[in-house]
């Protein structure tokens, strides 16, 4: 069960987690603890719970689907649901969309529309939502290299560079290269 970080959208983190019928507990325990760990990254967090692919319910509060399980009892949570549901052994993939991601994706847009000082607004929003997100500093130094302010965003490739397990640190590296 590791994070993954999909190369179409850095801002999913996934998870596949293998729920076993008779292995139950300690599939949703693992589960659970994982889930816990993000919660700690923000309230900004939702869950898409995929089975080959497809989402099968709507997203989910991080926090509510938590809640939720550690409320229910043995037979009656989401999850214990859906292992009934899909039959036996089967892998599902928990994606946690966190909102300072969708904030950097907005960004984009409004930077390649040429929406500078909005998009500027919009990475920093990011920001505020998730400290040190390596992807919202990534491309904020980006526009402030290309605003011509060059110091502030070889700062912002720094920190970004400092995550170094980021697909965006590599780029923030080779960047703050160029700038040199």
């Amino acid at each position: 069960m590791t994070p993954q970080n999909d190369e179409k959208n850095p801002w999913l983190e996934r998870i596949a987690v293998e729920l076993d019928p008779e292995r139950m507990d300690q599939s949703l325990r693992a589960l659970t603890d994982k889930l816990k760990h993000y919660a700690e990254q923000g309230r900004y967090t939702r869950v898409r719970i995929k089975y080959k692919g497809k989402p099968i319910i709507p997203d989910v509060p991080l926090f509510a689907l938590i809640a939720v399980e550690a409320a229910t009892i043995w037979w009656a949570g989401p999850l214990r649901i859906l292992v009934v549901n899909l039959g036996v052994k089967t892998f599902v993939e928990i994606e946690l969309v966190h909102a300072a991601g969708e904030k950097v994706q907005e960004g984009q847009a409004l930077f390649q529309d040429g929406e500078v000082e909005q998009a500027e607004a919009t990475y920093r929003e990011a920001l505020r939502i998730k400290p040190g997100d390596p992807s919202a500093l990534y491309h904020l130094g980006v526009l402030l290299k290309v605003t011509g302010k060059r110091d502030k965003a070889r700062e912002c490739f720094a920190a970004a560079a400092k995550v170094a397990d980021h697909p965006d640190a590599e780029r923030a590296q080779a960047a703050i290269d160029k700038l040199a």
